[in-house]
């Protein structure tokens, strides 16, 4: 043997008498897993019923249904499609489970009385641990949007495919109507859905513009009713409303060509219960996240919301950026656009413990991440659960 093989062979023992000695000493954590794992899915939200009417021969309403179940999809959600002629039913499906995505093992925690070194490096490890699973987090929303979309493309064409009638004899809301009533009775006797989180949404009616008042069997449960691109027109819809709420419905929204666009998140909110706010004019500029003047007005209406309609409600604050890189990441950039707005109601009394932030970066854009497009994703998002008040 060499006398440099002879001196790396004692230098490595020595390495290693003093590693066992420093492990052996406490001194060095201790070995930890490094095995990943699922990042826990999800709270499960209670059992929905989304009952949506339309017509199955119509492009542009099969277009809007897809739309509408992909974008208000949740998981669990149980989904029926009738036929805006006869009630048939054209299609049931549940929504998927949320994914899984794997995350790494979180960081061995310290031997007792760590130096300063191990002190450090450890919090460097935890703060990269922490990031790596928020990262976690929008990807397995992301994946989860993916796999709501598929689902709500399939659903609507084995809706297509069930159905295609001969005779385009006019829409029959009302025995529609009396279809989804049925529904929601079986349903909820096997313990599907209830009082809170069961919609009904009629699409399509703008192919109908003369469609007179429905006249539906009471047994509409307290369910809440949206008709989508509803003729504008105050008589017909006093005559809606009075018909609606007559056969049980708790709420009737009847959306126009100008506020079509509200169909999904007023879906949403009614599944959950929940009535979410998205503060338009709460807008930040290019990598900042300090609240502008312009951005008072919407929070003092947001403040009026927690502290006069819902004094005892909960308040997830999200918030967003745009697609542009920016110093320190999006992820961060918008959990302190989140914590801004959630600093400004706390500092008007809005108690701490109502309030939670998130920041979900450029995920869930409001528009194309283009010049014009961008500062409108540059937002927060604020979901209040009144269901505490």
């Amino acid at each position: 043997m060499s006398a440099r093989v002879r001196r790396i062979a004692r230098r490595a023992g020595a390495l290693g008498v003093l590693t066992v000695c420093l492990s052996s000493c406490g001194l060095l954590p201790k070995p930890h897993s490094a095995q990943s794992h699922p990042l826990p899915r999800p709270k499960a939200a209670a059992p929905a019923v989304l009952i949506i009417i339309t017509n199955p021969n119509s492009p542009s309403a099969m277009r809007e249904t897809a739309s509408l179940l992909a974008a208000s999809a949740r998981s669990g959600e149980k989904v029926v499609l009738l036929d805006d002629h006869t009630g048939t039913t054209l299609a049931t499906s549940t929504a998927p489970s949320p994914p899984t995505v794997q995350v790494p093992a979180s960081p061995a925690p310290l031997a007792q009385h760590p130096t300063s070194f191990q002190k450090a490096r450890y919090a460097s490890a935890v703060s990269q641990y922490k990031a790596t699973v928020k990262q976690a987090e929008v990807t397995l929303r992301q994946r989860q949007q993916t796999e709501f979309r598929t689902w709500a493309m399939r659903t609507v064409a084995s809706a297509q495919t069930s159905l295609t009638r001969q005779h385009d004899q006019g829409a029959n809301i009302g025995a529609s109507l009396g279809a989804a009533a049925a529904d929601l009775s079986s349903l909820r006797q096997v313990g599907i859905g209830n009082a809170t989180s069961a919609v009904i949404a009629i699409v399509g009616t703008a192919e109908s513009p003369a469609l007179p008042a429905p006249v539906p069997p009471a047994g509409l449960q307290g369910s809440t009713v949206v008709v989508n691109d509803f003729p504008s027109s105050s008589a017909a819809e006093a005559a809606w409303q009075a018909s609606l709420l007559q056969a049980g419905a708790r709420r009737v929204m009847l959306l126009t060509r100008a506020t079509g666009n509200q169909l999904a998140p007023l879906v949403r909110q009614a599944l959950d219960a929940t009535i979410t706010d998205t503060l338009t004019n709460v807008l930040f500029r290019l990598g900042q996240y300090k609240l502008s003047p312009a951005a008072l007005p919407e929070l003092h209406r947001l403040l009026r919301q927690l502290t006069v309609q819902y004094p005892n409600a909960t308040a997830t604050i999200i918030g967003y950026t745009d697609d542009l890189p920016t110093p320190g990441g999006n992820l961060r950039l918008s959990q302190l656009r989140a914590q801004a707005v959630a600093q400004w109601l706390i500092t008007h009394g809005v108690a701490s413990y109502r309030l939670q932030t998130f920041g979900y970066g450029a995920a869930d854009p409001v528009a194309p991440n283009t010049a014009s497009g961008q500062p409108l994703n540059r937002r927060v998002d604020v979901i209040i659960d009144p269901t505490f008040s």
